[in-house]
């Protein structure tokens, strides 16, 4: 320690009198309630929306005439909180034109959204189905580390393995109550990779839905599916000619449909000509469920969110992460095993009661509204009721 750190530990020394009061540490963001903190964004959110510009003094003093915070906040209070709510002051941001999503997929959620409510108010049990991925490496992707200590050492953080490891595909449904008996799938994939999706196609999920999954759904269910190209395969009457077929083939295919061909008309006509009188698809996994007894709803595309299980996939991820240790094949499998254990009927209640919130908000975004069965009125009734209510009205 050098002789003018000693003199100023000196000089603080007797300086200061022990009857000093010490000043109270400035409030932060855990001083407050999360219905205070929830009030301070609801404030802020409408000054954005009602395209106010303001600065760290104006919002102080509208939230201490509002009274949400103490009169006593400091200005730098109020940005420590702000900053550690996730607000900044940086450049102003312009306002992005984003494409509208297309009417058919508007259409597309609107139908499904209803059938969502036609089946559970008809009592049927809704089946959430869908994969995800797994590996031996996964990890989080920010993790506490020790920055004095060299970065090949072991004291410097948990060490994970570089690259992505084996990858694993599950399989899966559930509902509100939990996984559905026998319908969990966990098998190797044979690359690591692309897409996990090139590790499935449609005749491994049409074996997966006969020997596991439809079996174990003793009750009339409705099943709810993704857009993914294995759940996609048309069957053979709705097919359609593509750019591909040659001339012969379309002239075949228009003459089954019994569809009249213009003389002498070119390739490009015969395509355009099929394509007009393209057939509604009609799916090979739709009509194995359906022949079981079950109903299907297909997601539009891009809508996880309606889709619980994808809440649950989520839980089971963040649980691998956190527990690998040694990231070998085996410990991966009994890691996924403990996850499966884990997601009991409140985590899948949690998850659903998720979605439907979603589902609620589309319902007011979408403007959707309930039919409502046509009210017929009789003018000319001659029923009792009429006659006394005419008595009264005179009267």
């Amino acid at each position: 320690m050098s002789v003018s750190r000693v003199r100023d530990i000196v000089n603080t020394t007797t300086t200061s009198s022990p009857s000093t009061p010490v000043p109270p540490p400035p409030p932060t963001l855990a001083a407050f309630d999360n219905f205070t903190v929830g009030a301070i964004r609801r404030h802020i959110h409408i000054k954005f929306f009602e395209k106010q510009h303001f600065t760290l003094r104006v919002i102080a003093a509208d939230l201490k005439t509002a009274g949400i915070i103490p009169e006593d906040t400091s200005d730098t209070t109020v940005w420590r909180i702000m900053h550690t709510m996730g607000f900044q002051y940086r450049l102003s941001q312009r306002k992005m034109y984003v494409r509208r999503e297309s009417m058919d997929v508007v259409c597309r959620r609107i139908g499904a959204l209803r059938a969502l409510q036609r089946h559970r108010e008809e009592g049927r049990k809704v089946v959430y189905v869908d994969e995800t991925w797994f590996t031996t490496r996964m990890g989080h992707s920010r993790e506490w580390v020790d920055t004095t200590q060299a970065l090949f050492n072991t004291t410097y953080s948990r060490q994970l393995p570089p690259g992505e490891g084996e990858r694993f595909v599950v399989v899966a449904a559930g509902t509100d109550e939990g996984f559905v008996d026998g319908s969990y799938l966990c098998y190797p994939a044979k690359t690591n990779q692309g897409d996990y999706h090139g590790e499935m196609n449609g005749e491994l999920v049409m074996r997966w839905l006969t020997m596991q999954l439809l079996p174990s759904l003793p009750e009339p269910s409705v099943l709810v599916l993704d857009n993914a190209p294995y759940h996609s395969q048309l069957t053979e009457e709705s097919r359609c000619p593509t750019t591909a077929t040659r001339k012969a083939d379309l002239i075949r295919w228009l003459e089954q449909h019994n569809i009249s061909i213009p003389p002498a008309a070119t390739r490009p006509e015969l395509l355009f000509l099929c394509q007009q009188n393209r057939p509604q698809p009609q799916y090979k996994i739709d009509n194995t469920i359906r022949m079981w007894g079950h109903d299907v709803i297909r997601l539009p595309p891009g809508h996880p969110e309606l889709n619980a299980i994808e809440q649950v996939w989520g839980f089971m991820k963040r649980y691998v992460r956190s527990t690998l240790q040694r990231f070998t094949r085996t410990e991966l499998r009994a890691t996924l095993d403990g996850a499966r254990q884990l997601v009991h009927k409140d985590v899948w209640a949690g998850a659903v009661q998720h979605s439907r919130k979603y589902e609620e908000e589309y319902w007011k975004t979408d403007n959707i509204h309930e039919s409502v069965e046509p009210i017929i009125i009789n003018i000319s009734s001659d029923d009792e009721d009429d006659d006394i209510f005419l008595d009264s009205d005179c009267e």
